[in-house]
């Protein structure tokens, strides 16, 4: 068997997306399906009868002898065709895992450059915006220094213009003894204006201290004319009730006096009921001819007087009740004469 042509031939293959074990095995499939229509329908090209059945179990046995030694065959060139096909895919594995290897060397190669160039792009931005913060402060020095030039021509004519100030100070300086230089008269200047301003702070803190003063006083004198005016209040409430608890207590004095009277003529009431009581008892007591034993104890003589009120109602309805029973006999009696008299004179 030729590998080398087999090889040539795997080489030139296009595999598809599936795996390709499958059409491997698909392709073994086929031939060994072809293989057994071959054996189903043998082709020897013999024409020996087969009318004797050992000739036919030998026929039989020579085809199942031939047949084994092309499976035999088939299945070593099967073996060599998968181990090449098994190197062509370790091959590829090598190669795939070759491919993938590059593939992230690549793709980590340009993400570095991509990032050097950022890196590049961000430096050549803060390059840019230094040189820009350089110029701006170059043209705010160099307006600076236009500004301190025009100042120094300023106080140069000013220097001029106040000359003569100097000099008038050089003269007051010669003038007066105790000035050993302008310096002297200006440190004097300074220390008046310091002294001034020091006497003025003195006066203004005294007017604070003034106004705060008055402030006090005003809110004093409001709060005391607010608790004089309550006490006023409070004064004529307490007058209005004293003239009030005075008119109470005259009336309840009259009612106090009334009252009085009262209860004393209630007790004179009471006293002469106790008499009147007393004698009627003394005088129920001699009626009866008993001795009287509730001569101190009003309410025993009231009960005594009771029972005896009661018993004459007794005696006087008993009497009552005779007199007209004595009245209706003598009616009785001068109704029967003048019947009996009538009756004579017919």
């Amino acid at each position: 068997m030729n590998f080398t042509k087999n090889t040539t031939v795997f080489d030139k293959m296009v595999f598809p997306k599936k795996p390709n074990y499958e059409y491997v095995g698909e392709y073994f499939a086929s031939k060994v399906a072809e293989s057994s229509i071959k054996i189903a329908n043998p082709n020897t090209g013999d024409d020996i009868e087969r009318m004797n059945v050992i000739i036919s179990n030998y026929i039989a046995t020579q085809q199942l002898e031939k047949t084994t030694r092309k499976l035999t065959a088939k299945r070593n060139a099967y073996q060599q065709k998968r181990k090449c096909v098994l190197e062509m895919w370790k091959d590829l594995q090598v190669k795939e895992e070759s491919f993938r290897q590059n593939f992230i060397r690549f793709n980590q190669f340009v993400k570095e450059n991509q990032e050097k160039k950022e890196r590049a792009a961000n430096k050549i931005m803060e390059q840019n915006s230094l040189k820009q913060e350089r110029e701006r402060k170059m043209n705010a020095l160099l307006e600076i220094c236009e500004q301190i030039k025009k100042v120094k021509a300023k106080m140069d004519a000013n220097i001029g213009r106040y000359r003569i100030y100097e000099e008038f100070l050089m003269e007051v300086v010669d003038y007066d003894s105790s000035m050993q230089s302008i310096n002297d008269l200006l440190k004097r200047y300074d220390a008046l204006i310091e002294a001034r301003k020091e006497l003025n702070d003195i006066q203004q803190r005294d007017l604070n201290k003034l106004e705060k003063a008055k402030s006090n006083l005003k809110e004093l004198i409001s709060n005391y004319t607010q608790k004089i005016e309550k006490i006023t209040n409070q004064i004529q409430v307490l007058h209005e009730r004293y003239e009030k608890a005075k008119s109470n207590c005259r009336k309840w004095e009259q009612l106090h006096k009334h009252t009085k009277l009262e209860v004393t003529e209630m007790l004179l009431n009471t006293v002469a009921v106790k008499e009147i009581c007393k004698k009627m008892y003394l005088e129920i007591c001699h009626r009866k001819r008993i001795k009287p034993t509730y001569i101190d104890d009003t309410e025993k003589q009231l009960i005594t007087i009771k029972q005896a009120i009661g018993e004459y109602e007794i005696i006087n309805r008993r009497v009552t009740e005779m007199e007209e029973k004595d009245l209706r006999a003598s009616i009785e009696a001068k109704d029967s004469y003048s019947t009996i008299k009538s009756q004579g004179n017919k």
